[in-house]
């Protein structure tokens, strides 16, 4: 069983969803994926092949806008905040053979571009 790891890194609290097993008498805590720095929503979202090719896919062929992506994210049972979000990414990890998306935020700190904020119709 699965369950939220609170990490704290000088000021910074981050999270990811760790697994604990006993192997030869000792428990072994075992990454499955990071989460980010607000546990209720996540900065990384793990796919399916299928998931990761037709968003791929849809968002090559310019077919696909913030919002479609973001009502698809949901359906698949993960939360978006879509406050100040930026851009996204789609990563394949080929040491785990997984497929994830990655929500990048603006930062509040600094100079840098207002894109303006992708907001449910």
């Amino acid at each position: 069983m699965t369950f939220i790891r609170k990490i704290k890194k000088g000021d910074k609290i981050y999270f990811q969803e760790v697994e604990n097993k006993w192997i030869n008498g000792r428990t072994v805590q075992k990454h499955i994926r990071y989460i980010g720095k607000d546990r209720e929503n996540p900065d990384r979202i793990p796919l399916e092949k299928v998931q990761f090719g037709y968003i791929a896919t849809r968002l090559m062929q310019g077919d696909l806008s913030p919002n479609e992506l973001f009502d698809m994210i949901e359906r698949m049972g993960n939360h978006v905040n879509r406050e100040n979000l930026e851009k996204i990414g789609l990563y394949y990890d080929f040491k785990k053979n997984s497929f994830s998306l990655t929500l990048y935020r603006k930062r509040s700190s600094g100079k840098q571009k207002d894109a303006g904020n992708a907001v449910k119709d």
